[in-house]
């Protein structure tokens, strides 16, 4: 999945400019926007045109009396002065003739309702069309003279503007709504230079965006189009028994005209039987929406065919911001990445996926927190040091009931503490896999193995379950000669508990990502098993 490509590296989160230079130069990528019909990347904020200064100057003092007037750019104070003492206080969007053809291009995209499905409120209305026209902005006026608060005005909006589009719409702390990955951080000055510099904007976006971002926006006017062909809500139906190939039902004609509209069947039309042209586009959209891929018509099928698609839209808008967040980290040579709706780990290397595993996330009463850490420490064999919630909510009240509850759950006191001692019973398995951090969250193995079989796996405490916990124990530590595979399959299988310290710490990433495209090029889905996309939508659209 494209999506977990853009994983953080904690040292690049220090307030620098993301020096990424992302592009989708891979068949992977290209696979993505090709699918959905070339169109990811292609809506930018404006498109730049070389241009040499204008040779017009302003007052710098205009700045600091503009910035009064107008204070709702005070944020983007140190920026505007940079910018301009750069260019020795040259006019950006004006020259000899007037306004530039960029400047015009960015009028008109203020007045647009959405750019990338963020609603566009351009502050100061008044004072724009008063500065540039009474009517439409877009017609250019031939002799207009330069005037630098109007000059001023188009940096302050094309600032706010990109600040939306490219940081996110949402713009307080993200811990405030339980994401503690940290934003990424952009150089708005730079970017202004680039934008006025750049032989194509594109360029731009692809080194501060991710490749997911551009795919997932490409979906979304994929879907806005196919709302305009089924607008409103669709009833499918339920099922007794889920349908095999060869058996017949009165939805099957239904279940192919949904399948034909979101492009997983090219003939929407056919009979009550289910078919064998039918099989792989079930099994294909099934894998989109996180269900297994067993060639059956089940009522959790239908039930996701049957969401509107303005709730798919919304799903997208959703995602949309939380990728806008996250920096674009395409070409780090190592990281892990749990999304924990997908249930999934990724591996990546060199900026590719290499290696995946499914995962069990915490439930609903013990979500697993959103963040990012450094991963220091495998432990083969570990004791598993029992948190005092469950002490007090389990553990206590077990051993009133049965006096040799710690003994039959392999448990005993460690200095006022629980630990369960290492073996094939400990609710750890036989590998944990450590990134310190305050929320004492890490990845570990499990006795409980047909957990992992289920479509939905949010079953934990909060700690993340891996189904493959020697593969990635092997692929953690495969440079290291002190760990051949011989003495991690040891260590693992025995009862002393054993730890290696990686010589190089390894990013690693839990998000929450209900929306993503696939490298296959399909939006995939997910519930929002945390409930998390309403609220996120509603501050958004604010």
């Amino acid at each position: 999945m494209y999506i977990f490509r853009m994983t953080i590296v904690l040292m690049l989160l220090s307030g620098m400019l993301v020096q990424c230079k992302g592009n989708e130069g891979s068949k992977a990528i290209a696979t993505v926007t090709d699918s959905l019909g070339k169109q990811a990347g292609r809506d930018t904020l404006i498109e730049a045109i070389p241009q040499p200064l204008s040779g017009i100057v302003f007052d710098s003092t205009a700045i600091t009396g503009f910035l009064k007037t107008y204070p709702e750019f005070k944020s983007f104070a140190n920026d505007i002065q940079v910018f301009y003492r750069n260019r020795s206080y040259n006019y950006a969007w004006f020259d000899q003739e007037g306004l530039t053809d960029p400047a015009n291009m960015l009028l008109n995209k203020i007045q647009q309702e959405t750019i990338d499905g963020i609603a566009v409120k351009a502050p100061y209305p008044d004072s724009l069309q008063n500065m540039f026209h009474t009517g439409d902005f877009t017609e250019r006026p031939e002799h207009r003279k330069p005037d630098a608060y109007a000059e001023l005005m188009l940096t302050g909006q094309y600032l706010l503007l990109a600040k939306k589009v490219w940081a996110g719409a949402y713009s307080k702390n993200l811990e405030t709504i339980g994401w503690n990955v940290p934003r990424k951080k952009l150089s708005y000055y730079e970017l202004l230079e680039k934008s006025m510099d750049a032989k194509n904007v594109h360029d731009i976006e692809n080194e501060i965006l991710n490749p997911e971002y551009l795919a997932l926006r490409a979906a979304l006017k994929k879907y806005q189009e196919l709302e305009k062909q089924a607008p409103g809500s669709v009833s499918i139906g339920k099922l007794r028994k889920s349908l095999r190939p060869g058996d017949t039902s009165s939805v099957l004609p239904k279940v192919r005209q949904r399948l034909n509209l979101f492009g997983y069947l090219d003939e929407p039309n056919g009979g009550i039987e289910y078919d064998a042209a039918l099989v792989p586009a079930v099994n294909r959209y099934k894998k989109s929406v996180g269900l297994k891929q067993d060639s059956l018509v089940t009522n959790e099928m239908l039930a996701a065919l049957s969401i509107p698609v303005k709730k798919r839209i919304e799903q997208i808008l959703v995602n949309l911001e939380r990728f806008r967040w996250m920096p674009n980290h395409s070409k780090s040579d190592e990281f892990i990445f749990v999304n924990i709706p997908g249930y999934k780990l990724r591996y990546f290397e060199n900026g590719k996926q290499v290696w995946d595993c499914n995962v069990v996330v915490g439930k609903t009463m013990n979500k697993t927190v959103i963040f990012s850490g450094m991963m220091q420490y495998v432990v083969m064999s570990p004791y598993w040091y029992v948190p005092q919630s469950i002490i007090q909510k389990e553990v206590k009240p077990g051993m009133k009931r049965n006096p040799n509850y710690l003994a039959s759950h392999h448990m005993e006191w460690n200095g006022g503490n629980v630990r369960q001692t290492p073996g094939p019973h400990n609710s750890l398995g036989r590998v944990k896999f450590i990134f310190p951090n305050a929320n004492n969250i890490y990845l570990h193995d499990t006795p409980s193995k047909s957990l992992f079989d289920k479509d939905a796996r949010a079953f934990s405490h909060g700690c993340v379950r891996v189904s493959k916990p020697r593969d990635l124990a092997l692929r953690i530590l495969r440079n290291d000669p002190n760990w051949p595979p011989e003495k991690i399959d040891a260590a693992m299988a025995g009862t002393t508990e054993k730890t290696a310290t990686l010589k190089k710490k390894i990013p690693v990433v839990i998000a929450y990502f209900t929306a993503f495209v696939e490298s296959d090029g399909d939006v995939n889905f997910r519930d929002d098993v945390y409930q998390r996309d309403a609220r996120l939508l509603k501050l958004i659209s604010e």
